[in-house]
């Protein structure tokens, strides 16, 4: 199997003009600057003189690569002692064991069974090896046998099995590539289009942007046509490279020149597009290859649904549910069902939340606080207040507890849309007529609602009382201190003195507690009106049930009691629970008596004593300090006395 000898005739020059025999003298694959091999590259030699063996290695500082290419330097150095002689034998043909040269010994032997195997059959094998799979110690071993033990003249279909050997993704590697072409064509033997487009293939899997341009160089140069396999093998290097954007360029180009991209290239680009969050671009290739016709992976679709559940892009969440989930092909995780879930409320896309809906119910997984907040969210965001406060009696009806926050985002949709407070209210009785059991956070929004409306429209305090009135004929178990909180508040922005104290004697009939948001709203609305006093008794009731002041309310009570010299606006404006320095002061004097009981109880210490201990200026300083401080102690405490006295209005 000699190689074929290349005809330059005059027909070659017309046709390839750029390729002549002065290309053939230099090497095509130069190394690139600055990048020196540092692998060792097995190499095939011909095998027609003693002094050319089969395998060889070549480079600047040779390495061990793997154990075979280490056993082919090995057997070389170990034959080039014994071997003098020119190989008497054709090529093809096997040694005669009378010859008197010492055998070859072998660091790892090929297998039995490829001992019994014609020269035929061997390259049989390496044509189904190549074809299929291609591995680098099964091409090798068969590569060894032929060539360095039968004598076989190596030939361009070798060098192609061993060039896509090193497709191999942990122990190819594209310097052996190079090095594979760099032999070749010192040996004479030309790369034909097959073995460039193997070499392209192993640099999908180990990328070397210089190498695949050389390549790419030869072939041009060579008026070799780019296969559409070979193709596949650039876009797949360049995506290995993230060279996304040109990637794309050769894809486009490709469905130019009408070539179809294959499932796993269009895998590899999707996959890769994820990855980047280049999720508008997944969603154009999506669209374009169903509408061709072609399938793809459920593994694919599954994980474009995730990350764009992660991305939060839901036009091409959308798009993937309404495809594959909602038609029965792909079977989601409950936390992706969560993001589609999430994006949908976002959108205000009640079909999908619906969707998602049914399929979770109908999966069995059933719905949690969270879910159904998200469906409220979607109804409230497309507008349906009336489907929002249904899945509201929903979920009291299934007994799922609701949070205060759960009607945060009606709220917000009516103040925003400016909805009427007294449609709302027709709402919930339409629902109590439809013999729904409505929580009282459906109640406690609308109060909400007129207490916002308040601040334009005073007379929604009418509004707000009626809507109380009748609110036992739509929540039995009747109002909750927020819904009193909540109406007080109203009252008191609406400068309606005689509601607000309506509502606090109807909880103090009713047996309400108030809690301490409703002594603040009560305190303010006494200051408001001028009731010092009034304001006042109502605080010491505030400190009896160890409630506190919000910072919020204590600025309020600081700014309207420094207008007035009324005494109980005095007090008010000068306690520890309203002035913070005058409360970090007693803490200060209670912590200093505690300090002194304690020294005089170790070792007591005469106020004499101390005072001599002193300089003049800390003597001064102290003498004052604790005059200021009993003031401070007898004016506190003839408040407390006098406020016990005082009688309630």
């Amino acid at each position: 199997m000699s190689p074929r000898a290349l005809v330059l005739d005059g027909l070659w020059y017309s046709l390839c003009p750029s390729f002549t025999a002065l290309s053939l003298g230099r090497s095509v694959y130069p190394k690139s600057k600055g990048r020196t091999s540092r692998t060792t590259l097995p190499s095939i030699a011909a095998a027609s003189s003693p002094a050319r063996r089969c395998y060889s290695t070549s480079g600047d500082n040779p390495e061990p690569q793997t154990e075979d290419a280490h056993e082919f330097r090995q057997n070389e150095l170990h034959s080039n002692k014994h071997n003098s002689e020119p190989d008497a034998h054709g090529p093809g043909e096997r040694t005669n064991t009378r010859n008197t040269r010492k055998p070859l010994s072998r660091t790892h032997k090929v297998q039995a069974d490829l001992l019994k195997w014609t020269n035929d059959g061997l390259e049989t094998r390496l044509q189904y090896v190549m074809d299929k799979k291609p591995n680098i110690r099964h091409i090798t071993q068969i590569l060894r046998l032929l060539i360095r033990d039968r004598h076989v003249q190596p030939n361009a279909r070798h060098y192609k099995a061993l060039i896509l050997a090193n497709t191999d993704n942990e122990r190819g590697s594209p310097q052996l590539v190079r090095g594979l072409l760099e032999e070749m064509e010192s040996s004479g033997i030309t790369a034909d289009s097959g073995t460039l487009h193997g070499a392209l293939q192993v640099l999908a899997v180990h990328p070397d942007y210089l190498l695949r341009q050389e390549v790419l160089d030869k072939m041009r140069d060579r008026w070799l046509t780019l296969s559409p396999a070979g193709w596949h093998f650039v876009v797949a290097g360049l995506l290995r490279e993230n060279q996304i954007e040109l990637a794309l360029e050769h894809v486009a180009l490709m469905e130019r020149k009408f070539i179809f991209v294959q499932n796993w290239l269009h895998s590899i680009i999707i996959y890769t597009l994820c990855d980047h969050g280049e999720l508008d671009e997944v969603y154009k290739l999506m669209q374009a290859r169903v509408e061709q016709g072609h399938d793809m992976t459920t593994p694919l679709w599954t994980h474009v649904l995730t990350m764009a559940g992660v991305h939060d892009h839901f036009p091409l969440a959308h798009y993937v549910w309404r495809r594959m989930v909602e038609l029965g092909y792909m079977n989601p995780l409950l936390p992706v069902c969560n993001d589609v879930l999430r994006m949908a409320a976002k959108a205000g896309d009640t079909e999908t939340a619906k969707s998602v809906v049914r399929y979770l119910v109908e999966g069995g997984m059933g719905l949690d606080h969270g879910q159904y907040s998200r469906v409220v969210e979607t109804h409230a965001a497309a507008g349906d207040l009336a489907a929002a406060f249904e899945t509201l009696c929903t979920m009291h009806e299934t007994q799922i507890p609701l949070a205060d926050s759960s009607t945060d985002c009606l709220l917000a949709y009516m103040i925003q849309s400016k909805v009427d407070r007294r449609e709302v209210w027709q709402m919930l009785k339409r629902l109590k007529n439809e013999k729904r059991s409505l929580p009282i956070h459906c109640v406690r929004v609308v109060a909400q609602l007129c207490e916002h409306d308040a601040h334009s429209d005073p007379s929604v305090v009418d509004d707000g009382v009626g809507f109380y009135k009748e609110l036992y004929t739509v929540c039995p178990e009747g109002a909750d201190v927020q819904i009193y909180n909540t109406l007080i508040r109203m009252c008191r922005t609406a400068r309606n003195r005689e509601s607000g104290m309506f509502l606090v004697k109807e909880m103090a009939s009713l047996g309400v507690i108030p809690n301490g948001g409703t002594f603040e709203s009560i305190i303010l609305m006494c200051l408001d009106a001028g009731n010092f006093r009034s304001a006042f008794l109502y605080f010491q009731d505030l400190i009896k049930r160890e409630a506190a002041l919000s910072a919020e309310t204590q600025g309020e009570i600081r700014s309207i009691c420094a207008g007035s010299v009324d005494e109980f606006a005095m007090r008010l404006q000068y306690h520890p629970y309203v002035r913070d320095d005058v409360r970090k002061l007693d803490e200060e004097v209670q912590q200093q008596r505690e300090k002194e009981a304690n020294e005089k109880g170790r070792h007591p210490i005469p106020p004499a004593v101390r005072r001599l201990r002193m300089s003049d200026d800390q003597r001064k300083e102290f003498n004052k300090e604790r005059r200021k401080r009993k003031r401070r102690r007898l004016a506190i405490e003839r408040n407390m006395k006098e406020g016990n006295e005082l009688p309630r209005e």
